[in-house]
């Protein structure tokens, strides 16, 4: 069986953590998780899972009614059920509304497997004989740039990549999730009058016009998320506004690029499990890739290895050269950015984009690559 995307929903905690924990096999990919009350259909929309697991304590109606949706709205999506209630009268209603399995908690490991591929070949099946395409309907690409130490240069890719991506058409936003030092607002050259802690008071993450109106659109078409002002702003945002805030946006922009702070922190956390694919950003230090290899194994237990992709930053000709990066990372690496300090510097200082500002020079033309392997790797992904 090929490897299987898997979306976990539920309205408990524990029992969402409990079905994670079950599935720790190669052949399935948890792509993300929500709470049903908190826009998990639009959070399944940008994840386009093969497989929904939707867990409820009760046969509720919430729940009927969001597998009615996701069954309608994203072909290829098989929905099973997890209840520690199961009775004839609530299968019979889960049945219509869609779900292909309605089993019982607790459960083991090898059940859920078989109902998982019988549930997937089932739905693929059906699409295939009725040339149903899959992935239509696309909704946000949402990447995560993430590096394991500080002056990696993962905000200079992430502010260039949404450059190119908005270059090429695309409705792009980057959201500034490095809450005390972010500087993505200094990379544009924006004023940050609205950030990312004025959205997060009140209800106004949940809200698209309150979004769009705290802001900035910069003039290569990228709107833009600030961090907060100073600091001790912060603590304003939670990690549950930020997811808040990006399931909010998902239906409104193509690509939603999230910039992080170099932490395993929730702010963090939250972005990694609601992106489709994670750019961990890595130097040719010996610090730093000792970092970057610490970093790989902890998203390996998280179960976000699979959407994760290393990209080398400044290369350059040392005592480190890229085959010793690939050893000591044992992966091969396909992502490399040229080191060109003078250009980085001068547009950095300047607040222009190196893609806008010196669209001729190597690291210009590496950035771009960059951004359109991003579309290729989450384009092949959603197939």
């Amino acid at each position: 069986m090929e490897k299987v995307r898997v979306m976990i929903i539920g309205n408990n905690d524990n029992r969402i953590f409990e079905i994670k924990n079950l599935l720790n096999d190669q052949e399935v990919a948890v792509v993300g998780f929500a709470k049903q009350m908190d826009n998990a259909y639009e959070k399944a929309l940008g994840l386009k899972p093969q497989v929904v697991i939707l867990q409820c304590d009760s046969g509720s109606e919430e729940f009927l009614e969001l597998a009615n949706r996701i069954y309608i709205k994203i072909p290829g999506c098989a929905i099973i059920c997890v209840c520690s209630d199961v009775n004839v009268e609530m299968i019979e209603k889960a049945m219509l509304a869609g779900v292909r399995k309605v089993l019982g908690f607790p459960i083991d490991s090898a059940t859920l497997y078989e109902n998982i591929e019988q549930a997937y070949n089932v739905e693929k099946s059906r699409l295939l004989n009725t040339g149903t395409v899959v992935g239509a309907g696309m909704q946000s690409r949402v990447v995560t740039v993430f590096g394991a130490k500080g002056g990696v240069g993962k905000t200079t890719i992430a502010v260039n990549t949404a450059v190119v991506l908005a270059q090429k058409g695309n409705k792009v936003a980057v959201i500034d999730t490095d809450l005390q030092f972010g500087d993505v607002n200094i990379f544009f050259d924006i004023d940050t009058k609205d950030t990312i802690a004025e959205l997060s008071q009140g209800r106004d993450a949940a809200d698209i016009d309150a979004i769009k109106r705290l802001t900035a659109l910069h003039y290569s078409g990228v709107s833009v998320l600030c961090a907060p002002k100073s600091p001790e702003y912060a603590e304003y945002v939670s990690a549950k506004n930020i997811e808040t805030i990006i399931n909010t946006m998902r239906p409104h922009f193509d690509y939603i690029i999230i910039d992080t702070t170099p932490l395993f922190n929730d702010a963090t956390m939250v972005a990694i499990e609601n992106s489709n694919l994670v750019l961990l950003v890595s130097g040719m230090d010996i610090s730093t890739l000792r970092n970057t290899k610490t970093s790989l194994n902890i998203l390996e237990s998280l179960q976000q290895r699979d959407k994760t992709e290393v990209v080398i930053n400044k290369i350059s000709n040392g005592i480190i050269s890229v085959k010793d990066i690939q050893r000591v990372l044992d992966l091969q690496v396909k992502n490399k950015i040229s080191l060109d300090i003078k250009t980085a510097l001068t547009c950095h200082n300047k607040g222009v984009p190196i893609v806008i500002d010196a669209p001729r020079t190597a690291i210009a033309r590496e950035l771009a690559q960059l951004a359109d392997s991003i579309v290729n790797i989450i384009d092949s992904r959603v197939k």
